[in-house]
Order: structure tokens, then sequence, then C-alpha cells
């Protein structure tokens, strides 16, 4: 049976619904641009009959290791076929990284889904706990503030 949705490159016009999705999930700051890899071009969207549902970026380093993030879908996008086009835009992003010299790719979540997901497909997950740590140039700045 063929797919209803396409995985493609990350178009500037996808900035608007992204940037929605990301405000409606509270755990992190909407990214910019420049947080970006490529300034937002390296990343891949799922589009079904011509409409973002998810996206995640892609990261490389000057090292063999990639690395994904942002993985943002839309909030209200519930058909059955959503954890299908996770599935293809993780195997996507792996295969893509690959293709571009990576050895190793990393990524991290808090969502259960996403890791039994990547370990289905041949990722190994780590069951060890981990803290995200990190500063923001605006949160740096409201520190420096403060002083």
């Amino acid at each position: 049976m063929e797919k209803e949705y396409k995985i493609r490159f990350i178009k500037s016009d996808d900035f608007a619904h992204l940037i929605k999705w990301w405000k409606h999930y509270d755990h992190c700051e909407v990214p910019t641009v420049d947080l970006l890899p490529n300034y937002g071009m390296d990343g891949y969207v799922v589009e079904k009959n011509g409409k973002p549902i998810m996206a995640a970026f892609m990261y490389l380093t000057n090292y063999a290791i990639g690395y994904l993030d942002y993985l943002v879908r839309d909030p209200d996008y519930n058909e059955k076929d959503k954890n299908n086009m996770l599935w293809d835009l993780q195997e996507a992003c792996g295969k893509y990284l690959l293709s571009r010299g990576c050895t190793m790719i990393w990524g991290m979540t808090s969502y259960e889904t996403i890791a039994n997901m990547a370990e289905k497909i041949g990722h190994d997950v780590l069951d060890d706990k981990y803290y995200v740590i990190y500063i923001h140039q605006k949160i740096h700045e409201d520190m420096t503030n403060k002083k």
C-alpha cells in the first residue's frame, strides 16, 4: 500500500507551522533559526495532502557524529498514521546523516514512545536518566542584566 504522506526537506514556508507547534509544547524555548542547522534548512518535514505534520532537524558536526533534535509535530494531528510517520521520519533522518558520513547519530527525548520507536529500528537507547543542561542567549542576557 502506498503511503499517503511524503518526507521532504524543510522549506522556509514551514516555519509558521513549526513555531506554532513549538509554542504549544511548553518544555522548550522556540528555537531561532540561528540555533537550527543550516539556519533551519537541514531538516525533514512529513507532509500529508500538502500540509506539514511533523519535522526534525539534523545537525552535522566536524566529526563523524550527527545529532537529531527539535522533533516537533502538529498537536492537532491525531490520525492513525502519526506513529508510522514518526517512525519513517526517524529512519529518513538517520539515513541522511549516515549518507553524509556520520558513523554515530545522537539524540535525546523525554518521550518513551520515541525512544521505543528508535529502539525498534535498531538504535541503541540508554536506560540511564540524563539531565539536559543548556544556556540560551536570552537566558544568559537576563542573568547578566540581573547582576
